[in-house]
């Protein structure tokens, strides 16, 4: 439908700057030829893509859709170069990976030696998100892939896919150390204690792991009491654990295993909750040797565990 790479470049450079003035002055182009961009794109859409406002400009309902699309088609031709480049010269390219909090720490260590040893000339780009961000970047065409625990019943777009790896249950965690392990392991006595919380953010009724607040929840439901304090993170949170006398909620066959961090489960009665882990990623990249490896080196690392 788009006869031009660089239209589809320059399109994606307006939706992102929220006006033409501002995509020309970063692009160092003129302003009316990237007019003539956007009267082509519409002409190929059969539509309007943005609404003109007093302030900049935003997209319309076919816009978004027109954006989606765009990024997905503008990755797939990087990843087309990508293969070409590596036929000719070996394997090299880019793989840009989003990691679950905790798998980053417990999982990703003894992936990434064998995964640099076989293809050297391959940039790997990591950050650690949550499921339905990553999601959100993948749809975006910002990342290639997402490994960790994921939403069995959300939709996903139709060029992704989910390799489910293993089920996970999930439990309250502390360092060996913490002080709730000397006394009664009751109920009550998790809300003496500050807790972590890696769930912040998600969207309600996420069917990825609970956060803090959920396990809150149901311990003043069964005892009438709430936590000290919830301290809302991102992967930084298993610093705080070294360090302070936190409880979180986690993935318990993966928080045990973190190398220099001591993660013991906590035996309390709590209701049982599992969730599924594994690989999320476009369907393009199936075929792809770093993918296939990626997902070989998890399935062996888990299977051992």
């Amino acid at each position: 439908m788009f006869d031009r790479i660089k239209d589809i470049e320059r399109f994606l450079a307006i939706v992102d700057a929220g006006s033409l003035h501002e995509a020309a002055a970063r692009l160092d182009v003129s302003q009316p030829g990237l007019s003539r961009v956007l009267k082509r794109m519409e002409e190929q859409c059969e539509g309007q893509l943005f609404d003109r406002l007093p302030r900049g400009i935003a997209l319309t309902p076919l816009g978004e859709v027109v954006t989606e699309k765009c990024r997905h088609l503008l990755r797939e031709s990087e990843l087309a170069g990508d293969d070409i480049r590596s036929a000719v010269s070996g394997r090299t390219g880019q793989l840009r990976l989003s990691v679950g909090p905790v798998w980053i720490f417990a999982i990703l260590p003894q992936v990434l030696p064998a995964l640099n040893d076989s293809f050297p000339g391959v940039r790997l780009k990591l950050s650690a998100r949550g499921f339905h961000e990553a999601v959100t970047l993948l749809e975006q065409g910002h990342l290639d892939a997402h490994v960790g625990g994921f939403d069995s019943e959300a939709t996903l777009p139709s060029h992704l896919t989910r390799i489910p790896l293993m089920d996970v249950e999930l439990g309250v965690v502390a360092v060996a150390s913490h002080p709730i392990f000397k006394g009664d392991l009751s109920l009550e006595r998790l809300c003496d204690f500050p807790w972590i919380d890696y769930g912040a953010g998600r969207p309600s009724g996420s069917q990825v792991w609970p956060g803090a607040q959920d396990i809150q929840s149901e311990v003043f439901r069964k005892t009438g009491r709430r936590f000290r304090t919830i301290v809302e993170c991102d992967a930084s949170g298993l610093a705080l654990m070294r360090a302070e006398p936190y409880l979180a909620y986690l993935p318990t066959t993966i928080a045990e295993n973190i190398p220099g961090l001591p993660l013991r489960q906590v035996p309390v009665q709590l209701d049982e909750r599992k969730f599924r882990a594994g690989l999320v990623v476009r369907k393009s990249l199936l075929a792809n040797p770093i993918v296939e490896m990626l997902t070989d080196l998890h399935r062996r690392i888990l299977r051992d565990r």
